[in-house]
């Protein structure tokens, strides 16, 4: 498509040549003519131009010349509307796999895919449209919303870690709540989802959680979140709406973290969170004043070296 169409379908604008044909994408390194190069970062700008690329995607505010150009006032959010236009086509056909193990006891939706060895326990409630690639296992009574992608490996429904101490040993707490799973939610590979010990461990709609991620029993997570890798929760963690968790933070149990709040990478969370909140480190604090924090840690390591 021509890079004018292209400006338009993503709400951008075009400088130089708006007739010049892009047949692909590609990373700067690899460009070749007829590709478009997306700079989501100013300091790739040189090594753009200097490529074979026939265009760029970049933000409107850098000043580009040399070679024609996409400009954007959200770079980030026009690549990912630009991408689907050149993505292969990945149809997944609709229906359920015939090595897939699903009990006349499920409600299936319309449209769902159900891949391979994909394994539902009795009571399953799957929505419409909903995509499940192979090898995944939900549990009984689970609850799956419409639109949503469970990715290979991942395991919706598993006995939530619970025991009581007895003369030293340890006594296991039956689990028998459920886990649901709300509409446009995509779950990614190896990601464990607790069923809760009573009532429901609860995933909200739009949420993402990426790989090797462990939600815990009675988990309320909110509306539209996004988790990235290698993130652990506790039993009974509360996120908001809105809240964006960074790889390999940690929680502790039976906590809230306020709506719209960020907990950067590797941040361990001992105890509520407010509103609105930038929290890194551990424990968990003000971003600001645990970048003073180490700050001061470093000095005063100078000084006593």
């Amino acid at each position: 498509m021509k890079l004018s169409e292209l400006a338009k379908a993503v709400s951008g604008q075009v400088v130089g040549d708006g007739e010049v044909e892009i047949k692909g994408v590609s990373p700067i390194e690899e460009a070749k003519g007829g590709d478009l190069v997306f700079v989501l970062d100013k300091k790739f700008l040189a090594s753009a131009l200097r490529s074979k690329a026939s265009a760029l995607l970049v933000s409107s505010q850098v000043v580009v010349s040399g070679k024609p150009a996409l400009l954007a006032d959200d770079p980030r959010g026009a690549m990912a509307k630009t991408l689907p236009f050149f993505a292969p086509k990945q149809a997944r056909p609709k229906g359920i796999h015939e090595t897939a193990i699903v009990p006349s006891s499920c409600k299936i939706g319309k449209d769902v895919s159900i891949g391979a060895y994909v394994v539902l326990e009795e009571n399953v409630s799957i929505g419409a449209n909903t995509l499940i690639y192979p090898q995944v296992w939900i549990g009984a009574n689970c609850q799956i919303g419409q639109r949503a992608i469970l990715h290979s490996g991942c395991r919706v429904g598993v006995d939530g870690y619970g025991y009581v101490q007895e003369k030293g040993k340890h006594i296991k707490i039956p689990q028998i709540g459920n886990v649901i799973i709300g509409d446009d939610v995509e779950i990614y590979a190896n990601v464990c989802v607790s069923r809760a010990t009573l009532g429901s461990t609860i995933i909200g709609s739009g949420t993402k959680i990426d790989n090797l991620s462990h939600v815990a029993h009675n988990c309320k997570i909110g509306k539209d979140c996004a988790i990235v890798s290698l993130v652990g929760f506790a039993g009974s963690v509360t996120l908001g709406d809105h809240v964006f968790v960074a790889g390999q933070a940690g929680f502790n149990g039976h906590i809230t973290i306020g709506e719209n709040s960020v907990v950067m990478a590797r941040t361990g969370v001992t105890k509520d969170v407010p509103a609105n909140s930038l929290v890194s480190g551990f424990p968990a604090q003000d971003h600001r004043k645990e970048i003073e924090f180490q700050a001061s840690l470093r000095r005063l390591a100078k000084k006593t070296r």
